[in-house]
């Protein structure tokens, strides 16, 4: 679980193994147009022969994979979101691994997966203001109190002819 200050105002997102992934320049996209520019260059260069072709076409790949990788670690440094909560927050955690399925923590993430899922959070009718993520973080990473009797207080309402809540 990651403080939710970690991804603000930035074009990264966690996935489900727990790293973070760029998502303006999707890495398929920068290896896609690396490849068509030197078949592009091989084709314009190597137009008189096979041979010439093939031989663009083997140097070319490498130095735009080269510039492809380039070009993404000058935008992940200078939009690295770690940096940027280290400069703000200082060398405080920024992550909590939750494991233990028996532990409370383990319980208040589950319980903010379900309330996340719910209709009525999706819908706005619950936590308009999305104050989850930060008391989440707050209950599991803090430890804090009254993160974890809000968390217990932000439920989805009972609703349906059965009256089931989250």
């Amino acid at each position: 679980m990651h403080d939710p200050a970690l991804l603000q105002d930035t074009s990264y997102v966690i996935d489900d193994a727990g790293d973070l992934v760029y998502t303006r320049l999707p890495a398929g996209a920068l290896t896609a147009t690396a490849v068509l520019t030197s078949v592009v260059a091989a084709v314009t260069v190597g137009a008189q022969s096979w041979a010439w072709l093939v031989l663009v076409l083997a140097v070319a790949l490498p130095v735009t994979f080269a510039g492809a990788v380039g070009v993404l670690s000058m935008i992940h440094a200078v939009t690295d979101p770690v940096r940027r909560y280290r400069a703000r927050f200082g060398h405080g955690r920024f992550a909590v691994e939750v494991t233990d399925r028996e532990s409370v923590e383990w319980r208040l993430c589950a319980r903010a997966e379900r309330v996340a899922a719910s209709p009525s959070w999706q819908a706005g009718r619950i936590d308009p203001t999305r104050t989850l993520g930060g008391l989440l973080w707050t209950a599991v990473g803090a430890q804090e109190i009254w993160a974890i009797d809000a968390l217990a207080v932000l439920d989805e309402p009972a609703t349906g002819p059965d009256l089931t809540a989250v």
